[in-house]
Formats: structure tokens, sequence, C-alpha cells
């Protein structure tokens, strides 16, 4: 799912989030924060995937929290410094998926897959030696989360599914809602450009289909507001974005995520699953209960005045969410 978006304030329901604050409260602190003055650890490196040479970056220590980003074909960068009060108790390895960022590209489109990227993230697993993993994904960082659970269940601590769905069939369902629900205007020009064709001859989308598609996925990224600052622009991998979500539509997959069906994998996890997103999100209502439906173990948390990206719109509401279902 196209990582494009933004979050806000939190509207936990009293029957998911007291319980989550009792367990917290009695859960002990396995990496205590000592205070100001303290160094966080860092690192950063490269890891044999599964066809690809994988980047990472890891800060902070304790319990391993693996996190994967969306895009597809974004990176990890857009989670800094958001994500960075998570490293005081947590030990955070950010990865770029292969085909974004500093990750390498894979000259065979037929590379992208969600088999082989589980396999990349398992390799990143394996290479830090952690026998089991906390996993937090979002947007399309929340489909490859998903994959890699129901393919390495044992390896899996927690899941925490941020922004994301569980099946082709709602996420395009939910897109075809925003496109529908589009000023007609806005909607005719997206729509002519789709018609012949969104890709330059480079490969990425045509700009003036990007600025389209931006404005109209907007409201669905913050609800409250961006970021004060400018964050650097940063290439995307259009490779990665075309190959897995297509290259026909920016609101309907045509690429190798065309079909996919979690659900039935995810009946049988017993794995511990945070669903998380914003009322303004992207993911829909019903898209969100599919996922909660099909994970026995799992609580939906919905922050309220929230687009997309949760941790930037309404930090606060979303690190009292992670941070109790972590048992922090």
């Amino acid at each position: 799912m196209r990582k494009t978006m933004r979050l806000v304030v939190l509207a936990l329901s009293a029957l998911l989030l007291e319980p989550a604050v009792t367990a917290a409260a009695s859960a002990p602190a396995s990496a205590p924060h000592r205070g100001a003055g303290t160094s966080i650890a860092r690192s950063e490196g490269y890891v044999e995937g599964c066809g690809a040479i994988i980047y990472y970056e890891s800060i902070g220590a304790g319990p391993p929290l693996i996190i994967l980003h969306g895009g597809p074909g974004a990176s990890h960068q857009y989670f800094l410094p958001h994500l960075l009060p998570l490293a005081l108790k947590h030990r955070l390895v950010f990865i770029d998926e292969r085909g974004s960022g500093r990750s390498q590209r894979p000259a065979d489109m037929s590379g992208y897959t969600l088999q082989s990227m589980s396999c990349d993230v398992d390799a990143v697993r394996r290479a830090f030696g952690f026998e089991s993993t906390d996993v937090l994904g979002h947007s399309f960082g929340g489909i490859l989360a998903q994959d890699y659970a129901i393919r390495y269940p044992r390896h899996v601590r927690r899941l925490i599914l941020a922004g994301t769905g569980s099946s082709a069939e709602r996420l395009n369902a939910d897109f075809a809602a925003i496109k529908a629900g589009l000023a007609p205007e806005l909607r005719a020009k997206i729509e002519a450009i789709e018609a012949g064709g969104i890709l330059g001859p480079d490969g990425a989308q045509k700009p003036e289909y990007r600025k389209l598609a931006d404005e109209a996925e907007l409201p669905y990224e913050y609800a409250v507001r961006p970021p004060a600052w400018s964050e650097p622009a940063e290439s995307l991998g259009w490779d990665a974005l075309t190959a897995l979500w297509g290259g026909k539509s920016d609101f309907h997959i045509d690429g190798n995520l065309t079909g996919f069906d979690f659900v039935p994998g995810l009946r049988a996890l017993s794995i511990p699953t945070l669903i998380i997103a914003g009322d303004h999100d992207l993911p829909s209502r019903a898209t969100l209960e599919e996922t909660h439906a099909a994970l026995k173990a799992s609580r939906l948390v919905i922050l309220e005045h929230c687009g997309h990206e949760s941790y930037v719109d309404q930090p606060a509401a979303f690190f009292a969410a992670v941070t109790s279902f972590l048992g922090d």
C-alpha cells in the first residue's frame, strides 16, 4: 500500500485501552531508560538477503523491533526522527526493502515478490541473531509484515500493523472510494492520464500524474497538518512500486500484489497483534475490521483526528498505544 500519508488524535475505546494499560503497568521494563546524558547506540550496514543486498540502520538497545516501511519503493528515512522515542527501550532495526533506499535494486522485476522480501527480512533477523523479534509494518510495510508473520510465525513475538490492510479486494475498494469522492475535475484529469499511461520513459510515474495523485490522497495523509519543517526529498524505488503495486493507476493494484489475501493465513496465527490507524486513514474501517476479525489475538486502535502518518499526526496517542502493547 502506497506510503503517501499522515496522522492525528487518539480515540481508543475503553474496552481496548484499559486492559492494555493494566498489562503495561505490571510488565517489567526490559531496557531501562537511564535519562539525560545517556548515549544511544546506532549502527548501520548491509546484510545479504535472498537475491538482494539489504541495508539496515539499528538504533537503541533492548528487545528488538524490526520496522518495515511503506511504498512500495520508499525507504525507512520517513520514520525518522519520529520513531526515535521507541529507541529508549528497544533496539530498532530499520531496513530498506529491496529496490528501496540504500538496498540493492534487482535487475529482474520478477524478484519483487512478498516471498523474496519476507526472506530478506528473515535474513536480517538471522544476521542479528534474534531468535524472535517484534515487527512493526506501516502501510505497504504492514502488508509485508503480515506475509512475514505467516511465513515465519515462530520468529515473531508481537506484531504491529499500522495503516494497512489484509487483502487486495479491500484495499482496491478503499482506493476506488477515494477516487470516486474526488472533485469531478480532479478525477477527470487523473483518469485522462491513466488512459494514456501513467509511466514515463524512465519508468517513473509522470510528474503531472504524481502531483494529481498526491493532491487526491493528501486529505488521508495528515488530518492535522504535515510537519512544520521541510523533509529532504529522496529517490523513490519506481521499479519496486511498479512491480508490486502496479503501473496503470495509483488507485488500483495491478502488480505482483494483485489478488493477495492474508485472511486465511492470519486466522491460523496466535501472535499478539496491534492494529492501529487514523480515523482519516487510507484504509477504511471495514478494511481494518477484516484484519482484526482474522487475528484472534489482536486489538484494534483507531486514533481520532488522524491520517495515515499516525506517528506524526498524533504522536502521543500513537506511542501510548504502541508502548502499552509492547509492555514497556
